[in-house]
């Protein structure tokens, strides 16, 4: 990674409350559109771009601001406090869109590429799951090296924004001798390659505008230059790209939760029952206790996290699997705990305390994004098990 910008206290305060602004604000007022069409309205774009959304963690010599991930994270919590949806295409179009190309593209694929992705005119969707098949080594898709090309064969499923991506990040088999190591492949493919078809998804429960589709390869040929890294490294090139993406999942769960707190002390200190505030009542007084150790202990988790990838740790499976089984166990419990606390309001769309009723939906989405919980927990466990239960990283965490 070449993040190591870092702002100074103010200036990072100055932007968080920037993004802060433009998400609650700006943003805020697209969400019905977006909420009834299941499409981002045009204006999301411009929007970002004005207020230098896509361009946050790409590095500085693409046009990016390169910030460090501990302050890019800062202000990805931010931008989760907003719609759903918008929130997965700013977290994707600062990560995915441009990693893969930044680490394992042609120096000629980088300098065409990442500029333009900084300034908000190319999106690159991530194209692993399958159906009938999990997310590794078991993947059917496949790819046939001839002459200088290859060509790909096969499907993907669930995929997010191929309703308004570029290109696409494509694994496939290119030895099926090797699927256990050494058998898969990465690929830059854009959208208009012939032989590439989507068909639409239905809508979803939340995150709505984030569209998704059933991506289909039929004889899709693309250059060997448009190959992501060294044949054979697909899967250590796809599954860093997910540990990368899944911390800032935690990142936005954080964000999530720090705002669900916020709505349920503001509506407990409103409330009033029988001539006293819910605020001073122990029962909610605790429930807002266990709320708010939560999101606190993640937000240390995140940190860390952050730190370990600024530093380059080479393996951030556990702590990045850690980040995102806690996000989930914390927003589940804040979420829940807001709505209580709200009560019948909180079921309504239109609520003077903040969109809680399409947040509690929104963040319900994050359960499935770079896997469950139950995959979480046994992508982490191999690490504790191999450290003897010594997971600290250094003398402190």
């Amino acid at each position: 990674m070449e993040n190591n910008v870092r702002l100074s206290e103010k200036e990072l305060y100055d932007l968080r409350m920037k993004i802060r602004k433009v998400n609650e604000v700006d943003l805020e007022a697209l969400s019905p559109q977006c909420e009834h069409d299941s499409v981002f309205p045009k204006e999301m774009w411009e929007i970002g771009r004005k207020n230098d959304m896509f361009r946050l963690s790409l590095p500085v010599q693409y046009g990016g601001m390169g910030l460090c991930f501990e302050q890019y994270f800062t202000l990805l919590e931010e931008i989760a406090r907003g719609n759903g949806g918008m929130r997965m295409f700013w977290h994707v179009a600062n990560g995915l869109s441009w990693e893969i190309m930044c680490e394992r593209g042609t120096e000629e694929m980088k300098n065409k590429y990442l500029p333009l992705m900084g300034k908000g005119e190319f999106f690159t969707a991530f194209a692993l799951t399958e159906k009938d098949c999990g997310s590794g080594a078991d993947i059917r898709t496949k790819a046939e090296k001839k002459g200088d090309k290859w060509v790909i064969n096969g499907s993907k499923t669930l995929i997010s924004f191929t309703d308004v991506c570029d290109a696409y990040y494509f694994i496939a088999v290119t030895d099926e001798n090797k699927r256990k190591k050494g058998g898969h492949t990465a690929f830059f493919v854009p959208a208009d390659t012939p032989g590439l078809r989507v068909e639409n998804m239905p809508h979803m429960m939340g995150c709505r505008g984030a569209g998704h589709g059933n991506v289909f390869l039929e004889n899709v040929e693309v250059p060997d230059e448009y190959r992501m890294g060294e044949v054979g490294e697909g899967l250590t090139v796809f599954l860093h790209a997910l540990a990368i993406s899944r911390a800032s999942i935690g990142v936005c769960l954080l964000g999530m939760s720090q705002r669900f707190l916020e709505m349920a002390v503001k509506r407990s200190k409103d409330r009033v029952t029988f001539g006293k505030a819910l605020a001073q009542r122990q029962a909610i007084q605790q429930q807002l206790a266990d709320m708010a150790t939560q999101v606190m202990a993640l937000r240390l988790l995140a940190r860390e996290c952050a730190v370990q990838i600024d530093n380059d740790v080479e393996d951030l499976e556990m702590i990045t699997s850690m980040l995102k089984l806690h996000g989930i166990d914390t927003v589940k419990l804040v979420s829940d705990g807001a709505l209580e606390i709200m009560g019948g309001i909180g079921y309504f769309e239109d609520n003077p305390y903040g969109p809680l009723e399409r947040m509690y939906r929104d963040a319900r989405g994050m359960w499935l994004e770079e896997g469950p919980r139950t995959v979480q927990r046994l992508t982490l466990v191999r690490d504790v098990i191999a450290r003897d239960g010594e997971i600290r990283h250094n003398n402190y965490c």
